[in-house]
């Protein structure tokens, strides 16, 4: 794969950013040894090095840590080392424990040490098992370490922690090198109690590559786990740090490169998902020529409401409007239609006829570029009858939220059979309900059950929450696109280039305050409109990044992660979208 890339600060900066799995991960490691000729040593030094350029500058900075203040900054946490530098003042004046597995993860804490050796710091090496159990790549650079003055303490099975626990009680900083990415099993023995010392430790812990404990896949603890404030990752994210327990137990990820040219690796590895960057996003809206008109701009038909749940009707409506479609009415039941007539001005109502469903929506149907369906519709027998005409036979693109997606709970096969195409917006509950398994267990490998939601259903699937995935299915074709000749007030080539195949995005920004009541509604009328002028997955991508930085721009306004109303998000979707295209252009005229 080739990777595009935009100059930013006379820095060539990637616009795609790949996320690994393990065993890509792995075979990363094995081309660059084997296919291009850089020694297993070496991308152990450059990693280490990376990670001690890292430290270095945290050191600097002072070690104060506040997990709570973390855990808000890492909304977006992840920070790519350009290059190894020397980014602090030496010599560096901090305590610094180094806990070290026997494997290539201790290999790197070894390297690390050595350099924060050399800059000056006070450093303490403790190796979890015995000298003998270190071997390869690991054990040079052990021995390296010692040779150049250096101690490690071995803290083998059953053997006392006292001295550790005394270390960790006066340092600054203690790294985190037990286990990386491969760790597949859960932790057990000593090496449990060995982990809850350094999360009861007041320093500050960084974790290499991935917190110890940590499925480096699903991203769930493997029994325990380190509790880092900082992750220094190597070469590439992990998929398991970007859901929201590897978040919340990796803290500010900092990606540090390994020395190798990227590109012409993961064209032979590829990447598991990429990280939506939101300038990237801003060039997928195309600014609108002066004689464009409201039916051009969109037209969306909400279906959805009924007595009692009229708030989320609305919502969707008036996202929809403010996402920019040209018109937007809701289509409901009869008495809720009434009540909405009574209250918005700007969005246009019709009525299903309970006596003739299926005519009735057939008429709201026509000339619709795009649907959204589902929110506060109900589940009732009449409901799903109509949900069923919608999803299953309408030939447009449906954007299927809440009940629509609840309708299809011990049957989501029938949505692959669906005429037309079909964007999900799941939050982990209804995707759960769908898949036949609870909500925590969706959380537990959020990438796998969004995986296996695309392949029952084919369609596009937005897994809502922190780090939200959009899973693009694959062979998504040029059918998935506006209607031919609608005009969408670019030109036509912005809209009809070749779309992603089988891709995961993942979303790193959006922060707390999007868990209101009514955020999701939002995010539905947004898609929605953005699906009449776009590829189907750009607006699932585009409709997720500004829904989120919406949030993010208002938790910068206010200081605070709750209270934001799900209407709020819906009102500053225009000047979101007019500053990630302003972005997007000043990158492009660089």
């Amino acid at each position: 794969m080739t990777t595009v890339r935009r100059r930013v600060d006379n820095w060539t900066a990637p616009t795609m950013i790949p996320v690994l799995s393990r065993s890509q991960m792995r075979a990363f490691d094995k081309c660059a040894i084997e296919n291009c000729q850089v020694p297993g040593v070496v991308l152990m030094e450059n990693a280490g090095r990376g990670a001690a350029d890292v430290l270095s500058a945290l050191i600097a900075a002072g070690p104060k840590r506040d997990r709570l203040a973390a855990a808000r900054r890492a909304v977006f946490p992840t920070r790519h080392v350009r290059a190894p530098g020397q980014p602090a003042d030496y010599p560096l004046n901090a305590r610094v424990t180094i806990v070290c597995g026997t494997g290539l993860n201790g290999g790197d804490g070894f390297v690390v040490a050595r350099h924060l050796l050399a800059r000056g710091a006070d450093v303490s090496v403790f190796l979890t098992g015995v000298i003998e159990q270190v071997t390869g790549e690991a054990r040079m650079n052990l021995d390296a370490f010692v040779d150049l003055g250096g101690s490690c303490l071995e803290l083998p099975q059953d053997s006392d922690l006292g001295p550790l626990k005394s270390e960790l009680q006066s340092a600054d900083f203690v790294v985190d090198a037990i286990f990386g990415t491969g760790l597949d099993r859960p932790i057990v023995g000593h090496l449990v109690h060995v982990i809850e010392a350094i999360n009861l430790s007041k320093a500050r812990t960084v974790a290499l590559d991935v917190p110890s404990g940590l499925n480096a896949d699903s991203g769930s603890p493997l029994g325990t786990a380190v509790r880092a404030d900082d992750t220094v990752t190597f070469g590439h994210l992990k998929i398991g740090l970007l859901t929201p327990d590897g978040a919340r137990l990796a803290g500010q990820v900092h990606v540090v490169d390994l020395g190798v040219p990227d590109a012409r690796i993961l064209e032979q590895v590829g990447h598991a998902a990429e990280v939506l960057d939101p300038i990237e996003v801003g060039s997928y809206f195309i600014p609108r020529e002066p004689n464009v008109h409201k039916h051009a701009a969109g037209n969306v038909l909400v279906i959805a409401g009924s007595s009692g749940k009229l708030g989320a009707a609305k919502l969707t409506a008036r996202a929809a409007m403010r996402g920019g479609a040209g018109l937007v009415t809701l289509c409901t039941w009869p008495d809720a239609a009434s009540s909405i007539e009574s209250q918005a001005m700007e969005i246009m109502t019709a009525r299903i006829d309970p006596a003739d469903i299926e005519r009735s929506l057939d008429a709201a149907l026509e000339g619709r570029h795009v649907v959204a369906i589902g929110p506060g519709f109900g589940l009732d027998d009449k409901a799903r009858r109509a949900i069923d005409h919608v999803v299953l036979r309408w030939h447009g693109l449906k954007v299927v939220d809440a009940d629509a997606i609840t309708s299809f709970v011990g049957r989501p096969k029938d949505l692959a059979s669906a005429k037309g195409r079909v964007i999900l917006t799941p939050h982990p509950g209804e995707l759960g309900r769908l898949l036949g398994r609870t909500g925590a267990e969706v959380e537990q490998d959020r990438f796998g059950a969004v995986r296996e939601a695309v392949q029952l259903t084919r369609a596009i699937v937005i897994l809502k929450g922190a780090r939200t995935i959009i899973a693009v299915p694959p062979k998504v074709a040029t059918e998935a696109l506006p209607p031919e000749g609608f005009d969408t007030g670019g030109p036509s080539s912005h809209r009809r280039d070749a779309p992603a195949e089988g891709r995961l995005y993942v979303a790193m920004v959006g922060n707390p305050a999007l868990a209101t009541a009514g955020s999701g509604d939002v995010l539905t009328g947004i898609i929605a409109a953005f699906g009449c002028t776009m590829r189907d997955d750009r607006s699932a991508c585009a409709g997720v990044v500004v829904h989120a930085m919406a949030a993010d721009r208002w938790s910068a306004r206010t200081g605070s992660d709750r209270g934001l109303l799900a209407g709020e998000i819906g009102e500053m979707v225009p000047e979101i979208i007019a500053s990630v295209m302003k972005s997007a252009a000043d990158a492009e005229a660089m």
